[in-house]
């Protein structure tokens, strides 16, 4: 017998399941079907790892919300937060130029998803700010939390219907109930 080497397969876990806190490192923007979209690379990712927030509006009061939460909760071109009439909704100014989102840390939930060669792959589901305390917005660990529950629930609903994104198969159930006068045998 003879002593030999091999490489030591040590993961850093950056492509797991899960959150993740990321950091901004290129935002572009673009169109996609007469929508703005907004692509997000990170630092440490290869360019291929990127994530699309789409525009998205309010079916009854016609705003955009998808891409204005993406800069909100980066932190990002907030000028000021202002208050309405009556004092008890503000209103956040911000500029929607993308380079003000680069070099802004967001969490970042990490999903699976099966390609088309039958391997999994990982992608980012959506974004919640990260803990933290700006000029013009706070983010505390209890409002963090909050924000990733509400985005795993929106995750496990769309994954048990859509994909199989966690590993799970959606089955359909059903019960049959016999009545029998017979003696049972044991």
């Amino acid at each position: 017998m003879a002593v030999k080497t091999m490489a030591k397969n040590v993961g850093t876990g950056q492509y797991n399941a899960g959150w993740h806190e990321l950091t901004i490192s290129k935002a572009t923007d673009g169109e996609w079907n007469g929508k703005r979209v907004v692509d997000l690379n990170f630092e440490g990712y290869p360019e291929n790892m990127r994530h699309r927030v789409f525009e998205t509006t309010n079916s009854k009061t016609g705003e955009e919300f998808k891409i204005a939460n993406l800069f909100r909760y980066a932190c990002a071109g907030i000028i000021s937060v202002l208050n309405d009439p009556t004092g008890k909704n503000p209103v956040i100014q911000y500029d929607d130029e993308v380079t003000n989102l680069v070099g802004t840390r967001v969490n970042a939930l990490f999903v699976k998803k099966p390609g088309t060669d039958g391997k999994e792959y990982s992608e980012v589901y959506d974004v919640v700010p990260v803990a933290q305390e700006t000029e013009h917005l706070t983010y505390t660990e209890d409002d963090v939390t909050r924000m990733k529950t509400r985005v795993e629930g929106r995750h496990t609903g769309k994954a048990s219907v859509k994909t199989n994104v966690v590993g799970t198969v959606a089955t359909e159930t059903t019960s049959t109930t016999t009545t029998s006068n017979a003696d049972i045998p044991f």
